[in-house]
């Protein structure tokens, strides 16, 4: 069973945590963090990295050119519900710039998972997209979001017992 549990991953965290809902990637990983700190989260078979990235994008590309499964975690504009939220497969979803500039890092990330495709690592990128209500100035996250929380942590954490 050692060989397993030496297969890692990173859950890596995005977003700006002085513009409201798009800090959500980062609450969520420091959530994650504590679980893993307090021993309250204690995955079986895996070697748990996380995260913080804020708006560096780049050091996700990093985490998966080691050949570590990464999960990305980052508001995002799908047409949803404040506080939706939903797990991808890099490939399942278009990353579009946003016209309208709803997050700080989107055209990072896009050419992140470029060059993770780039590296023959692609297959190893999960992305967990959150629906954020409110994208402007301001510390802390809106209602729908904050009281979803759990829910998002707790995706994530099936997520990594999903993985191969």
């Amino acid at each position: 069973m050692r060989e397993e549990a030496s297969r890692p991953v990173s859950v890596i965290g995005l977003g700006n945590t002085e513009k409201s809902d798009d800090g959500v990637g980062v609450r969520v990983v420091e959530g994650l963090r504590e679980e893993l700190e307090s021993g309250a989260w204690a995955p079986e078979d895996r070697d748990v990295q996380i995260v913080s990235a804020a708006t560096d994008s780049f050091l996700a590309a990093s985490h998966a050119a080691d050949g570590r499964w990464v999960i990305l975690v980052d508001a995002a504009h799908m047409g949803l519900a404040p506080g939706e939220f939903r797990m991808f497969a890099h490939g399942d979803a278009a990353l579009c710039p946003r016209a309208e500039g709803l997050s700080t890092h989107d055209a990072d990330l896009a050419q992140i998972l470029r060059l993770v495709d780039g590296l023959g690592m692609g297959r190893r990128v999960r992305i967990m997209g959150i629906e954020a209500q409110d994208m402007g100035d301001g510390r802390g996250l809106s209602r729908p979001l904050e009281s979803r929380l759990p829910e998002m942590r707790a995706r994530i954490k099936e997520e990594v017992g999903l993985l191969p």
